[in-house]
């Protein structure tokens, strides 16, 4: 784990400003604005698949002689869920471990936890997070040091709406900011998933409404015109293209030319 190191966590800092620059991106939070990063720089491949364990990967393959990214999300997985993986991905594609490892002349840092540090720093900013948490905490009338498991599933709750992440991320995110010790993330995250029942009653009081949404989306890039652009050249044949729709479960439509009146 990097934890609290400085250094690292000062580079991947700089790294994403200067992405952010480079890309042009104003969002100080991203959310779900990071599917729409992620596919300007690769493909995309959303798909509902039954396996739970499964979030998504990253693959370079070669197409047509040149090497592509493309990177799957697993679409059965919630919004904030499906956000974090994009993020994650993100920093595969950006190669933001290469980038650490370089800048430190140190191969022997561990990717995943490059581009999951990359993950916390572009979704969950330090700055804007320690003063949501801060904020809250004085509008629970918070005495500390103790916290109770009821405050702290209404604080993470609200924080992984405001954020569009999961409440592991929420968690690891106590840690590296000090909020917590490093030996209490087990007993934070058990304390969480145990108060399931309040958690769910908060999104519906709190109308955060981001969370646990599930949208089984079957789609890549333009696949939906590329499959038509197919059919309509004859380059597959019928029964192919029939299984290339029931695969991302794309209906038939047929498209009618418009025709106007003009010149009487």
């Amino acid at each position: 784990m990097i934890g609290k190191n400085n250094t690292v966590v000062s580079i991947i800092k700089e790294f994403i400003n200067s992405k952010k620059d480079e890309k042009g991106i104003v969002n100080e939070i991203i959310r779900d604005d990071v599917f729409s990063i992620l596919a300007a720089e690769c493909v995309v491949l959303y798909y509902a698949l039954n396996d739970k364990e499964v979030e998504g990967c990253h693959v370079i393959k070669p197409v047509n002689g040149k090497m592509e990214q493309f990177v799957f999300i697993n679409t059965t997985k919630a919004v904030q869920e499906q956000t974090w993986t994009a993020a994650h991905e993100l920093g595969h594609v950006w190669k933001v471990d290469s980038y650490v490892k370089n800048k430190l002349k140190q191969n022997d840092l561990d990717s995943e936890d490059l581009v999951n540090r990359f993950a916390a720093e572009l979704l969950l900013p330090e700055d804007i997070f320690k003063k949501e948490v801060d904020d809250k905490l004085i509008e629970y009338d918070y005495k500390g040091p103790q916290i109770s498991a009821e405050m702290m599933v209404r604080l993470v709750t609200y924080l992984m709406n405001y954020f569009c992440t999961p409440y592991k991320a929420i968690i690891r995110r106590f840690i590296e900011l000090s909020y917590i010790e490093e030996c209490a993330e087990k007993q934070f995250l058990q304390g969480f998933e145990n108060e399931n029942d309040l958690y769910k009653r908060l999104i519906v009081e709190n109308q955060y409404t981001r969370l646990e949404t599930v949208n089984k989306a079957y789609s890549m890039g333009s696949i939906e015109q590329d499959i038509n652009i197919l059919e309509r050249n004859g380059v597959y044949s019928d029964n192919k293209v029939a299984r290339l729709r029931e695969m991302f479960h794309i209906e038939r439509t047929e498209v009618k030319e418009e025709r106007y009146n003009f010149g009487g």
